[in-house]
């Protein structure tokens, strides 16, 4: 897999949170006329693609298994309802290993351990 890391800016979901209760309030206006399904339709539709971004996190946008983009700034934003988007921290994680008693080459013991501390560095891989 050859893809570099691009950052996507997202759509602000407070915009679009105002469209869906626009769209809300004509399908409840419309709904006995019968034209209301499509109002509803469209407000179901548009419903899956809010999603927030925390802090020392990111989401990565794919869309039917092919990289989109990568969001890493904070906050509440829309998107194209049909990306799958992978939650990925971006936080520092640490593993630290149990004491390990070995002997050298004299036979004097020696006590091992590791601390690893790892974190992401490219999302799109």
């Amino acid at each position: 897999m050859n893809s570099k890391e691009t950052i996507n800016k997202p759509i602000s979901a407070y915009i679009m949170l105002v469209v869906e209760v626009v769209f809300l309030a004509v399908t409840i206006l419309t709904i006995r006329t019968g034209i209301g399904v499509v109002p509803l339709i469209a407000f179901l539709f548009i419903l899956p693609g809010f999603f927030f971004v925390c802090p020392n996190g990111s989401r990565v946008l794919t869309l039917f298994g092919k990289y989109k983009g990568t969001i890493k700034s904070n906050g509440f934003f829309w998107a194209n309802p049909f990306y799958y988007k992978k939650s990925i921290s971006l936080r520092a994680r640490n593993f630290d290993s149990e004491r390990v008693k070995v002997n050298d080459k004299i036979g004097n013991p020696i006590m091992i351990s590791v601390i690893l501390v790892w974190r992401v560095k490219d999302t799109s891989r």
